[in-house]
């Protein structure tokens, strides 16, 4: 009777429970499958988003900057420097006969202010006075005499341009030995004029005198200016 039935046209035999648990189980694993790609997919976008979003902050940030600096730079608002952070120092001034004066003992120094009293004028808007000189400690004065700071040449100019002289004068020789080729040098020795001692020598013997009478014709040599660069 099961036989017959289950051979019986039209009719669909029953799934083992085992068929349907591999079933299931091959459903749930592709679902499970594509439910992870979808997952890496849209966590793989979010990533490159960020990526993308952090980059254009970059740049923007950048390109603010940029535009910040070159702003200032063409309108010319850069910022100033604090003037009380600056030292001043004293202006300078120029004797009347371009030399420097000599120094006096005890003569104070003109225009000569301290930061300390800069400052106390900047916030009380009162005038810097001038700062006295001081006086030569005795530690100062024994140092000074001990390493003979106080016995310096007075003509010491004098010798320096001496010197100096001295130098200019041995470059302007040796230039002009490379340009015009001149050597101040005397030439050694004499060169007589053959014809000239000829005739000498016949006159005088015509005459009856000795040779040796009279002056011997020489030949002057001229200094040559011809030098390297054609002068």
């Amino acid at each position: 009777m099961a036989a017959s039935i289950g051979a019986a046209p039209g009719f669909l035999p029953a799934k083992s429970p085992r068929h349907d648990f591999a079933a299931f189980f091959r459903e749930t694993t592709t679902q499970k499958r594509q439910h992870e790609t979808r997952l890496d997919t849209l966590g793989m976008k979010r990533y490159l988003a960020k990526l993308t979003a952090l980059s254009l902050v970059i740049v923007m940030a950048a390109g603010l900057g940029a535009c910040d600096s070159v702003k200032r730079a063409m309108s010319g608002s850069k910022k100033a420097p604090d003037e009380f952070a600056v030292y001043k120092r004293p202006p300078l001034s120029l004797p009347p006969d371009y030399a420097l004066r000599p120094p006096e003992p005890g003569r104070e120094q003109l225009e000569t202010y301290s930061p300390r009293d800069q400052a106390r004028a900047a916030v009380l808007r009162r005038p810097v006075q001038k700062q006295a000189l001081v006086a030569a400690t005795p530690g100062l004065t024994a140092l000074m005499n001990k390493t003979g700071a106080t016995e310096a040449d007075p003509t010491i100019r004098q010798t320096i341009d001496q010197e100096t002289l001295a130098l200019s004068e041995e470059d302007r020789r040796l230039i002009d030995k490379l340009i015009f080729w001149v050597d101040d040098a005397e030439f050694p020795g004499t060169v007589v004029d053959p014809a000239a001692e000829q005739r000498r020598l016949l006159e005088t013997q015509a005459l009856g005198k000795p040779i040796n009478e009279g002056k011997v014709p020489e030949i002057k040599r001229k200094t040559s200016r011809k030098g390297i660069l054609g002068f």
